[in-house]
């Protein structure tokens, strides 16, 4: 926990040292329209910003076409995850009804004599 702090704290002075000595460095940019003057700091942040919001939605874009034979075999590794966690409770319970039977099986020879 205090070593993530300590990272931000760094990327945090970083930032604003590489924004200070970028000020007086400028360059133009065109987007559908033409901004001059614009801080290369700006623009560096910018960029981050769309590459960030071009990655996520590819990743969208990549999850809703997946097939839906994906979703399948999830369902199906589920299912087959179920029937295992059952069968091993009805083992469970078989075993422990044996040990009842042959407690109750042990103790009538005795009561018998």
């Amino acid at each position: 926990m205090i070593i993530s702090l300590v990272l931000i704290v760094l990327l945090v002075i970083f930032m604003a040292f590489f924004i200070g000595l970028n000020l007086s460095n400028a360059c133009t940019f065109w987007f559908f329209k033409t901004y001059t003057d614009l801080p290369v700091a700006v623009l560096a942040l910018i960029a981050f910003g769309a590459g960030i919001i071009f990655a996520l939605l590819f990743i969208l874009v990549a999850k809703m076409r997946a097939p839906a034979s994906d979703a399948e075999v999830r369902a199906q590794k589920k299912l087959e995850k179920k029937a295992k966690a059952e069968e091993k409770l009805r083992l469970a319970k078989e075993k422990q009804a044996e040990k009842e039977a042959k407690k109750v099986k042990d103790r009538k020879p005795e009561a018998e004599k």
